[in-house]
């Protein structure tokens, strides 16, 4: 699972890094590894529109749009598997339960 950052850190970095200080010793510095920031400043370069690409905010977007497709694929596949259990005649769902 990745390491997740503190969001005022993030910022302070991300602000640095934009304003010409070298990833390296930011890296060095903050114990953030180089890669992670250079990911964080290709991201606010796009959020700043001074790169193309998805904004964090169509990302995020798209994340929830993926998970809840996802959870509606499962309700669905359950929904289908008890519609062909009831059709096959493997269940009765009106039947006796008493004996």
């Amino acid at each position: 699972m990745p390491k997740t950052y503190p969001v005022a850190l993030r910022r302070e970095l991300i602000a640095r890094m934009l304003a010409g200080e070298d990833v390296r010793s930011l890296a060095a510095e903050s114990g953030v590894r180089d890669h992670t920031l250079y990911r964080w400043k290709r991201q606010a370069l796009i959020d700043a529109g001074q790169r193309p690409g998805l904004q964090t905010g169509v990302i995020d977007e798209l994340a929830d749009a993926r998970r809840r497709i996802k959870e509606l694929e499962t309700e669905l596949a359950a929904t289908r598997l008890a519609s062909e259990l009831f059709s096959n005649g493997g269940a009765d769902p009106k039947g006796n339960t008493r004996l």
